[in-house]
């Protein structure tokens, strides 16, 4: 077998079974879809077997060799990424260069405060943030385009779990119970014949309010799935529904003409939070990216006071 190292084909392959077909990564590596072709076909002479199944549509599948080199490849891309940054950083003389995943929540109530006061005690760091959900950013921080994945995690047994990386709990936020002002809702009894307004069947906060409503004999009807909290807010503003809501998003809701209000009341054991996870690759620690991490456990905490 030859040598398969060239990074540009790795980094092809994991673009192709992100995005299930050429074309998706093509786009998103800013190739056209011939030039992805072209890798992957390289690759697949290389290693002397088929790496992915083709599809009717232009969809692909990893065969078993495909996935097994693509794992593989993350590691080798992780490496590459964090020998590539210390010697950036001995040549810019010490100068970090650090890239932030965040997902949506966090990146507009969380990070923006912390990386103002991250700013004044590493003035010279360079900083790159890119929203992203934890289950998107697992892959770029397993291929060295993320150092710190800041996620969220519903349920004990959610990712991130895994053994390979270093995974670190800021702090866990709470859900808070809303419901629109003036609807008379005050205490949980309230809510039991309302409307709801939660995730998709299947998803983390879907599950979780499952759970948590079985342990209090609650049994919510929910008319309204949205994975977006603001979408849900906006629901629960209006008088349409009630739900459980992060505070940080509650925390950033400012509107006069449709105020929300908190039910207070919950069971003490059991009220519902998310763990919020600072993730990094066991071998990449920095000094800047612990400091950022304690800035942002500082904000979790802050949540409970909103």
């Amino acid at each position: 077998m030859k040598d398969v190292g060239d990074t540009r084909l790795l980094r092809t392959l994991l673009a192709v079974m992100r995005h299930g077909s050429m074309s998706g990564a093509a786009a998103a590596l800013g190739y056209v879809p011939s030039a992805v072709s072209q890798h992957i076909a390289r690759l697949e002479q290389q290693v002397g077997t088929e790496l992915l199944s083709r599809r009717p549509g232009g969809g692909v599948s990893p065969t078993a060799v495909g996935r097994a080199l693509a794992d593989a490849a993350a590691h080798v891309l992780a490496a590459t990424a964090d020998f590539q940054r210390l010697a950036d950083n001995i040549a810019q003389s010490g100068a970090p260069e650090v890239s932030v995943g965040v997902y949506a929540t966090a990146a507009g109530r969380l990070l923006p405060t912390a990386l103002a006061t991250l700013r004044t005690s590493h003035p010279d760091v360079v900083l790159h943030v890119t929203e992203t959900e934890p289950v998107h950013g697992l892959r770029g921080l397993r291929t060295g385009e993320i150092d710190l994945l800041l996620a969220y995690r519903y349920l004990p047994e959610d990712p991130p779990n895994a053994a390979d990386l270093q995974i670190r709990e800021l702090g866990r936020e709470p859900l808070w119970l809303m419901a629109a002002q003036g609807t008379g809702f005050t205490a949980l009894d309230d809510c039991r014949a309302s409307d709801w307004a939660t995730g998709h069947l299947g998803t983390p906060d879907r599950r979780l309010l499952q759970r948590w409503s079985h342990r209090i004999d609650l049994h919510p009807a929910v008319r309204y799935e949205t994975d977006d909290y603001h979408t849900a807010l906006a629901l629960i503003a209006q008088g349409l529904a009630v739900g459980l809501v992060p505070a940080s998003v509650v925390g950033g809701w400012h509107d006069p003409a449709r105020p929300v209000t908190r039910i207070a009341d919950l069971p003490t054991a059991h009220r519902p939070e998310r763990e919020v996870l600072a993730v990094t690759r066991p071998r990449s620690s920095h000094p800047v990216v612990d400091d950022l991490s304690d800035l942002l456990a500082a904000a979790v905490a802050a949540t409970h006071g909103v």
